[in-house]
């Protein structure tokens, strides 16, 4: 059986959780990360499998998370957001020539840049790996002409850290990564999942981590929803089967104000979200099981 992983977008929360959704693979089927056939994470899903492929476990990736700033680091992140809030950067589109792209990529090139610059997103221990990960890919979006490009699939000649920081730099919030003259924002501007690069070569087992897609009415939440419901419905037309885990309400508010305000709450976020993918797993094997003795 094929496998594949897709590790969403979804902020800090979702650093965490996709944490505790590894463990719960590896917990239910005796699989890690590097088993998977192909592993897609975006943003902060890219961010925790570049983390975990290059060996940390959970809590070494959580103390990277909560690791405050050295002095210099502070000062260097004053400098560079006081750079950013003169009223003539502030006011100046990221890149308007990408409103040829149309629809909600092609608008987020008038959405001016971050005020964060997005080195401090290099804190994720990614550095012991000498190569890129063959089954990782990381997708990002090219500002200039909205393209997805898949870090893994179309370049493996960057530095890992270089990716996360470009799939991870939030539009309006985080300044865009640069990388060879070109620039880069996070992936979760076309999708917060990217489940449909698997189609070209469909795995027969797909599960989907989506922590962009949990509880609440905004439209960010609502886009993926629908994004996400398209890319399952497409996975399992093509022979798939998909199996989506997402926080739950309950998960939600163990994680209000993490990692922040509260920092230690990252293990229970890991500890409930290994508990539901464990519990979806089993669900599934008694699922098949049931199915197979009706059959014979």
């Amino acid at each position: 059986m094929t496998v594949g992983l897709v590790l969403g977008a979804g902020g800090s929360i979702g650093w965490a959780y996709h944490l505790g959704v590894i463990e719960g693979i590896v917990e239910a089927t005796g699989c890690g990360l590097a088993d998977a056939d192909r592993v897609i994470g975006t943003s902060a899903g890219g961010a925790i499998a570049a983390s975990v492929l290059a060996g940390n476990d959970a809590e070494a990736v959580l103390a990277s998370i909560t690791e405050p700033m050295s002095d210099r680091q502070r000062t260097e992140m004053r400098h560079s957001m006081g750079e950013t809030r003169r009223v003539s950067r502030l006011l100046r589109p990221q890149s308007p020539g990408m409103i040829r792209r149309g629809g909600a990529v092609g608008l987020i090139g008038l959405v001016p840049a971050g005020a964060f610059p997005t080195w401090p997103l290099r804190r994720f221990p990614t550095g012991s790996l000498d190569a890129w990960p063959p089954n990782l890919w990381m997708p990002s979006v090219r500002l200039g002409d909205g393209r997805v490009v898949v870090f893994g699939r179309d370049r493996t000649d960057i530095d890992l850290s270089d990716a996360v920081e470009a799939t991870s730099a939030v539009p309006g919030l985080f300044q865009p990564k640069e990388i060879d003259g070109e620039r880069f924002v996070d992936g979760a501007v076309a999708s917060a999942t990217h489940a449909d690069l698997l189609l070209d070569d469909p795995p027969d087992l797909v599960l989907i981590a989506s922590p962009m897609t949990r509880p609440g009415r905004g439209p960010i939440r609502l886009r993926a929803r629908r994004q996400l419901r398209r890319e399952v419905a497409r996975l399992r037309r093509a022979g798939a089967e998909v199996l989506v885990v997402e926080p739950t309400i309950g998960l939600m508010e163990l994680a209000s104000g993490y990692p922040r305000t509260r920092p230690e709450a990252g293990p229970a976020i890991v500890a409930a979200a290994r508990a539901q993918v464990v519990e979806t797993c089993l669900a599934l094997d008694r699922a098949v099981k049931k199915a197979i003795g009706t059959i014979v």
